[in-house]
């Protein structure tokens, strides 16, 4: 996650998807358990967050082997590619002089009707390099998201399309967002695209007893799914509404796209040598994945004309 950082966000905090249908998604690399299993969400982690992977700066070995894991995890989890080659999860971009990409893979929405609208799901897959592993910002984040493709995935078809998008250069300026946004792959047109869900630090809940989910401004569809969502789970306190600022959604809130950005404080390890797999709140990042995950799957098979939505409010409300 780039600056500027708490003080902002806690101010503010009160052409058509190919028809390619999704490869068959492999067993050895689903959970074995339930798809948001802590265990293997720590594990996830623990792979990205790894010493050996240097923490992951863009451009580094660590980046293009976070990269490497990241394609296989979307292959085995039958994510269709999106990338810039035929049959690749890549979308590369220059970061700075660094090479990286974002990974891009969806599952094609069933519906005649609005198969077509895109809800993307992100994360970002970078951090700092320099003896900072980054397992809260954003390994946790990309595990989220990971365990949002295995649960949809098993779930069957999705009435509209869900894209999952492992985001580069982030700690650069929200990089690889805006490269997506400025060119989206042919299959994910950005003009489709009714909602984005950012994943950036949600594996420290216990510091603050919180998750934040920050753009659920009135009069948007997401707002009162995140709201029943928390209701129904009340020893997970979910503060709504506020922009935030410094994720991967402020590009997609340019283009007017409505968004839900989760995020929970990490005063002590933020961009520190601390910020490692041990220190993990497990628990409850399985549960803010959760939560995610049934927030995505509630949208994709929403009654109401989300197009029309993003139209008319962009990602303000009113």
């Amino acid at each position: 996650m780039t600056a500027p950082r708490w003080l902002p966000l806690l101010l503010l905090a009160a052409a058509a998807p190919a028809a390619a249908a999704p490869p068959p998604a492999d067993p050895t690399c689903a959970s074995d358990a339930a798809a948001y299993d802590p265990a293997v969400l720590r594990d996830r982690v623990a792979q990205l967050a790894a010493p050996a992977l240097g923490g992951r700066a863009a451009g580094s070995p660590g980046d293009a082997a976070a990269r490497g894991y990241l394609a296989e995890r979307f292959r085995c989890l039958g994510l269709v590619p999106a990338g810039d080659a035929d049959g690749s999860y890549a979308q590369p971009f220059d970061a700075d002089g660094r090479a990286t990409a974002n990974l891009v893979g969806y599952l094609p929405g069933g519906d005649p009707a609005v198969g077509r609208d895109i809800i993307v799901v992100g994360a970002h897959h970078d951090h700092l390099g320099d003896g900072r592993l980054g397992a809260n910002d954003d390994a946790s984040g990309i595990a989220a998201l990971l365990a949002i493709a295995d649960a949809v995935h098993r779930a069957g078809a999705p009435r509209r399309t869900i894209a999952f998008v492992a985001f580069g250069g982030e700690e650069l300026g929200e990089l690889g967002s805006r490269q997506f946004t400025a060119h989206p792959p042919a299959a994910l047109p950005l003009d489709r695209v009714v909602y984005d869900i950012n994943l950036d630090m949600v594996g420290s809940y216990a510091e603050a007893g919180a998750v934040y989910a920050m753009g659920t401004f009135r009069g948007l569809p997401a707002t009162p799914i995140v709201a029943a969502l928390a209701a129904e789970r009340p020893a997970l306190h979910v503060g709504l509404g506020g922009r935030g600022v410094g994720s991967d959604h402020e590009a997609f809130c340019r283009a007017g796209v409505p968004y839900v950005f989760f995020w929970t404080p990490d005063r002590r390890c933020y961009h520190a040598r601390c910020d490692t797999t041990e220190r993990l709140d497990t628990a409850h990042l399985a549960a803010i994945a959760a939560l995610a995950g049934r927030l995505v799957e509630q949208l994709s098979e929403a009654p109401g004309d989300l197009a029309a939505s993003r139209a008319r409010l962009g990602c303000r409300g009113r």
